[in-house]
């Protein structure tokens, strides 16, 4: 098990957009702190072309794709100029930002984009500004109005209204990036179990699928659902049942290895168990083994617990999120089907 990838991150960094990977505005401005290390800063601003129309009239999983693939344009374009510090950002919903140090290479930048016709996807515009005598961040704020006025096409009176706004924004993120931090830890975790929650759950399965599985192999998933929850709730209350949701997690939790995570799913007693690296037939033993243990330790409690388990694993049973919870499910319920207390592939 210990060669196997692992599972090591619950949540997005506050520095990071969840969907691209890229930096967001937050590292933008954590990366503006200090004295400049270059006399010239070139700042090239991009925005995408109707994509509130694409969301609405196609559906945001194809405006996902849009981002994406315009997220993957920016950064090779970028990393193809071999630039010290150059770096794209995505500064929340259809915006992204590269910064190029130095002097500018942007005409490069705008080339290779065009070559891949990015350029047809969004609208683009670039200042450059002297760094000389100023920190990053001052330099930044005198221009980065200049580059909205650019792209939104307004009076030049909105760049100053914009440079006071951005002065506030780059002063109130710095006051809230902990409780930024804070907020993001309790929006990932589960307030009954303590266990990562759904969210932070799909968020790892997305993201071991798109970039982690071709190169670190399958990934398998466990649903469990617990057979005994309601006399629990019937005969304890709603508090005996919460405190039993609490000590299946932890017992579940005992039964994986390093790397390896469990969350809580949807509501009651579901667990989803995230494998990475584990193919189909390994991920059936171990969710018959888990099932096992759970019989087993819980024989003493007040009311002893069983569970039923549902197992996929990508790409043999899908390679997008939602095939394989659907997958998941309908192998859960052959489970409970077949008697409860067992495992069913899906």
């Amino acid at each position: 098990m210990g060669d196997k990838p692992r599972i090591s991150m619950i949540w997005p960094a506050v520095g990071e957009d969840p969907m691209t990977g890229l930096p967001n505005l937050l590292a933008l401005i954590t990366d503006l702190q200090g004295p400049s290390k270059t006399d010239r800063l070139t700042i090239a601003g991009f925005d995408v072309k109707r994509l509130a129309m694409i969301n609405r009239e196609f559906g945001h999983d194809e405006g996902d794709r849009l981002i994406l693939d315009i997220a993957e344009s920016l950064v090779k374009a970028t990393a193809a100029l071999n630039i010290e510090g150059g770096r794209v950002y995505r500064l929340g919903g259809d915006e992204f930002c590269v910064l190029l140090p130095g002097l500018s290479h942007a005409d490069d930048l705008i080339e290779d984009l065009r070559a891949r016709r990015t350029l047809a996807k969004v609208r683009y515009a670039v200042v450059t500004c002297s760094c000389r005598d100023k920190d990053l961040e001052e330099a930044f704020l005198e221009v980065w109005p200049l580059l909205i006025d650019a792209l939104e096409s307004q009076a030049g009176a909105r760049g100053t209204q914009m440079k006071r706004l951005a002065r506030v924004l780059v002063d109130g993120v710095r006051e809230t990036v902990e409780l930024l931090k804070a907020s993001r830890r309790l929006a990932y975790t589960d307030d009954i179990s303590g266990l990562p929650n759904q969210r932070a759950a799909r968020h790892l399965i997305r993201e071991y699928l798109a970039k982690r599985m071709d190169t670190e192999g399958p990934l398998g998933l466990l649903f469990a659902d617990g057979d005994n929850l309601k006399i629990y709730n019937d005969n304890l209350g709603y508090s005996g049942g919460n405190e039993m949701i609490r000590r299946l997690g932890y017992l579940i939790s005992s039964e994986t290895s390093p790397g390896e995570l469990v969350a809580r799913w949807l509501s009651g007693d579901e667990f989803m168990i995230i494998l990475p690296g584990v193919g189909k037939k390994e991920a059936l033993d171990r969710a018959s083994n888990i099932c096992r243990a759970v019989e087993s330790q819980t024989a003493q409690w007040v009311y002893p617990v069983t569970i039923s388990v549902g197992v996929a694993s990508a790409p043999e049973d899908g390679r997008d999120l939602e095939t394989l919870v659907t997958k998941l499910e309908e192998a859960n319920a052959r489970a409970k089907k077949m008697g409860k207390n067992c495992a069913c592939g899906a």
